[in-house]
């Protein structure tokens, strides 16, 4: 990816295949490394195997995604929403569909007083978070970058109903992109991307991708958003089965925003 915005968040998402050589002996070629991935020999359950750096998708004690029970109910303060249309470029990364801001800083969220701008979105089918047990056929996260490159993800549920025309754009591009990012662009606005009641879980935890580094700010939204039939498909036919499996929550504490 060429921009720095873009290079840094690669590296925190680890959306890009492992960087590097296993080497050998002096005079043998250096074998490549296995690319992460959902597959049976490249899955979460073998993510830690597959680079020294993916250790904490493995040994780590705060990870993502999580199911989420035994909520805490607070009132706490809203997150401060300023979205405003925005030019994307939608692309396949290899792993998913992604679109990526092309002005960040006009999508800014307020959490706990730190401000984060709006760098990317993107999906998993089915959803990678759960709600006492319950999965849901597709997750979307909303990914934001601070000034000193902490991250906070919104996470939003979609589950089959009326036609969501907010999202037509995005769905109904979804065949024409490709890894270039040069073919599909799109216009979007966050802000009618997301469910009309804005209460959420609140944890800490980590990216859901290799290198699954710790840290991250999760707010996953507790009311779904609805799409058709047709548009969960035109997901599901780019990308089925691209979720991580719940991970142990390890005594950390799930609040849930009682007031929209």
């Amino acid at each position: 990816m060429k921009t720095s915005t873009t290079r840094r968040l690669s590296l925190a998402i680890g959306l890009i295949a492992a960087a590097g050589l296993l080497t050998g002996c002096a005079q043998a070629p250096a074998a490549q490394p296995t690319s992460w991935g959902y597959g049976a020999d490249n899955g979460p359950e073998v993510w830690g195997s597959l680079n020294k750096d993916y250790a904490l998708c493995v040994d780590g004690t705060a990870q993502s995604p999580i199911d989420i029970v035994n909520t805490v109910d607070l009132d706490l303060v809203n997150i401060e929403l300023n979205y405003t249309l925005s030019q994307m470029h939608e692309f396949d990364n290899g792993h998913t569909i992604e679109a990526e801001v092309e002005e960040s800083s006009k999508n800014i969220i307020t959490v706990d007083g730190e401000e984060y701008s709006l760098v990317q979105l993107h999906f998993h089918a089915p959803s990678e978070h759960q709600i006492d047990g319950q999965t849901f056929p597709l997750e979307v996260h909303f990914v934001h970058e601070s000034a000193d490159g902490k991250l906070a993800v919104i996470g939003v549920f979609a589950e089959e109903g009326t036609e969501n025309s907010a999202w037509k754009p995005f769905t109904d591009s979804i065949h024409t992109a490709d890894n270039t990012k040069a073919g599909a662009q799109v216009s979007l606005n966050p802000a009618e991307l997301l469910p009309a009641v804005h209460t959420t879980y609140r944890y800490d935890g980590s990216l859901t991708t290799p290198n699954c580094g710790e840290g991250v700010k999760w707010n996953v939204m507790s009311n779904p958003i609805t799409m058709s039939a047709d548009q969960l498909a035109q997901f599901t036919s780019a990308y089925d089965g691209n979720n991580r499996p719940v991970q142990p929550v390890n005594g950390r504490e799930i609040e849930l925003d009682t007031t929209p």
